[in-house]
């Protein structure tokens, strides 16, 4: 994505209040125009992809490498099928032209593995022209409340990374391309919450407990171990005044969530992803706070450029730590600011008037009001 640097606004007027502010803007131009540049070159969110080969021959790589596609394709996409679907025989045959680097690493118990990096922007351009749906960019996370039971061993999972159960869920959403996030499970929600409350499926106290974490979307699980050793998964997904349920299993717990996980994805393709159209154009213009340093910047750039449906980003005005941007799009206005609404790096802030180049209040302050106006955070 190659983004277009303005150092004027209407009417010519200077943009900058002062030397400092000229610098920051020529500043954000240039980091605008070389990393934005080169994240069209290697792709914005760089999808990897780590295959077992049993050896470095061309013929165990090219084989590795259609396991690496076909991995990214389901992250991009959240169809655990996609590889058997016609529109991407191609890109399953011949992988290469998508392919940025790889290298081989030994991994656990000192295998080989083919370790690659794939052009992601290009990916999800040619599954958009090929008529399928590619992930947003912006989603809420899945709240997970994982109630597990073997034999009476019971758990409740909680955002503590490094048990085996947190890592085999967290894996498998990460297939799909799902993110996902665990309670705390501190005294606040254990307060609010009991095991049997998740384990027996009593929505109200669940939900009550998940307004703190800020998220539209709530999966109770609940893992058991049958008397013949084999392990059931029932579901149970909310999302706003909705929700739906089914069961997975399987000889091992990996099984039991490898089975209910492409359920949970479909579930949220039909709200999450989107088709964009390659040939329309529109624009939208946005205002954004907090934006006070280099690095700042950096982090808003990779923000807007990974959002589907943004063709490119043009800088207007960069004031104190406000910058204006008009977004040129290939989707409809509204679902770019639904994307923004939903960021969780951004909120909405009420708009201010722009700035003259003496300090006073623009000639045209009603500019101000047609801009969406956010802060970026965290």
């Amino acid at each position: 994505m190659r983004a277009v640097v303005e150092y004027a606004s209407e009417g010519g007027k200077a943009m900058g209040a002062g030397l400092m502010a000229r610098v920051f803007i020529v500043c954000i131009g240039l980091t605008l125009l070389y990393a934005g540049s080169s994240r069209t070159a290697c792709g914005q969110d760089l999808p990897t992809a780590r295959v077992a080969v049993t050896d470095q021959s061309a013929g165990a790589r090219a084989e590795a490498l259609r396991a690496a596609i076909t991995q990214v394709l389901v992250r991009l996409t959240g169809r655990a099928d996609i590889a058997h679907a016609a529109p991407v025989a191609s890109l399953m045959t011949s992988p290469q032209p998508y392919l940025q680097q790889y290298h081989y690493e030994h991994g656990e118990g000192g295998r080989l593995e083919l370790i690659t990096r794939f052009d992601g922007q290009s990916l999800r351009r040619v599954l958009i022209q090929r008529g399928i749906p590619i992930w947003q960019a912006a989603r809420p996370p899945v709240l997970v409340w994982f109630a597990f039971d073997s034999n009476g061993e019971q758990e409740l999972v909680n955002a503590a990374a490094g048990s085996q159960l947190h890592e085999a869920l967290s894996r498998a959403v990460a297939e799909l391309g799902i993110p996902v996030i665990f309670p705390l499970l501190d005294s606040q929600d254990r307060q609010r919450v009991s095991y049997s409350d998740v384990a027996d499926g009593f929505s109200e106290p669940v939900l009550a407990a998940s307004r703190r974490y800020s998220t539209e979307l709530v999966l109770i699980l609940r893992i058991t171990r049958s008397r013949s050793g084999n392990w059931q998964g029932r579901w149970s997904l909310y999302q706003d005044d909705s929700n739906s349920s089914w069961e997975s299993g399987g000889v091992s717990i990996e099984q039991a969530l490898a089975q209910g996980v492409p359920v949970l994805a479909a579930r949220l393709r039909s709200s999450y992803t989107l088709l964009p159209d390659l040939a329309a154009s529109s624009r939208l213009q946005i205002r954004i706070g907090g934006v006070d340093s280099l690095e700042r910047f950096a982090a808003l750039e990779e923000l807007l450029t990974s959002l589907p449906g943004v063709a490119a980003i043009h800088l207007r005005r960069a004031e104190a730590e406000w910058v204006s941007i008009k977004l040129s799009l290939n989707v409809a206005r509204s679902q770019i600011e639904q994307e923004l609404a939903h960021h969780p790096r951004l909120e909405s802030s009420a708009p201010l008037p722009l700035a003259s180049s003496d300090g006073s209040a623009a000639d045209n302050p009603s500019s101000a009001q047609s801009e969406l106006t956010y802060r970026l955070i965290r």
